[in-house]
């Protein structure tokens, strides 16, 4: 389906090799599991000051991914419809080394659900949370060996500039005095909504205009895109569109919360804060 694996990523850190990738996937399911069972009869950590650095380590690297790849694509001279694997030269090695980085990236956002379990927020923990997570992680791993740069250059560009708002929006929730500016999470989901459209869209342009890029990882990514789509819309509707206005005078940041369209109280949750006073 996919070809032979490109030669150029080969001996790069955890790529050689599926077993890394699958081992820590396993990993963090077990650790899920393993950690709620450990938290049931013990106190919720805080991890304020955990959770402020986590937040900005993550932003930095998205700005750092999302500067480099629009560099790297530029200098390349990347066609935004369609763009091969090889024609760049060297500016095609520089978007696979940040790409390496954006697949990296995924096992560090592993983090967010340990917090979540370190917190006690297992309502937190649903399905759609860890099938974007572990998933994501895997995915990376198989582009990276296949497709790693041209055309896949477009859809981590998108997210880096997602996750520097995002990231941002949990750091500054961390304090109790910002949380009521962070009025704008609705818009932030609208935007990740927005980002997997226009993802889909990019990615079903070089099937319509090919240009040598792989046909079967167009449609792999599509149809994994199309999934995220549809259950991110689904819990986007669920949230804003069928609950109650809340009252006059009720707290604006009570209730549920947003994170990549994930569900309840994921938004400025994700890594274990929400917009209750610090336990």
């Amino acid at each position: 389906m996919f070809g032979p694996r490109d030669s150029r990523v080969r001996g790069w850190f955890m790529l050689d090799s599926y077993l890394p990738t699958f081992s820590l996937t396993v990993l963090y399911l077990l650790s899920i599991w393993l950690g709620n069972r450990y938290m049931r009869n013990r106190p919720a950590l805080s991890l304020r000051g955990v959770l402020t650095l986590y937040n900005l380590g993550i932003t930095l690297l998205s700005a750092y991914m999302l500067a480099e790849l629009i560099l790297s694509s530029w200098e390349g001279g990347y066609n935004l419809q369609c763009q091969d694997l090889t024609s760049a030269g060297e500016a095609d090695i520089r978007v696979a080394e940040v790409l390496w980085w954006y697949y990296f990236s995924k096992l560090i956002e592993f983090l967010d659900t340990i917090f979540f379990v370190l917190r006690k927020k297992t309502s937190q923990i649903t399905f759609l949370h860890v099938y974007h997570h572990a998933s994501m992680f895997n995915i990376w791993w198989c582009v990276l060996n296949w497709i790693p740069c041209g055309q896949s250059f477009f859809g981590p560009t998108l997210n880096s500039f997602i996750h520097i708002l995002m990231y941002t929006y949990y750091g500054l929730s961390v304090f109790p005095s910002m949380r009521k500016y962070l009025w704008w999470k609705k818009y932030l989901t609208q935007a990740q909504l927005v980002q997997f459209v226009l993802t889909v869209t990019h990615t079903m342009s070089a099937v319509v205009r090919p240009c040598g890029f792989p046909f079967g990882c167009l449609i792999f990514q599509s149809s994994y895109m199309l999934t995220l789509v549809i259950l991110f819309l689904n819990f986007y509707v669920q949230t804003y569109r069928k609950k109650p206005m809340k009252k006059d005078g009720e707290d604006p940041h009570a209730g549920q919360e947003v994170k990549n369209g994930f569900s309840k109280a994921y938004f400025t949750a994700t890594n274990g804060i929400t917009n209750k006073k610090a336990q």
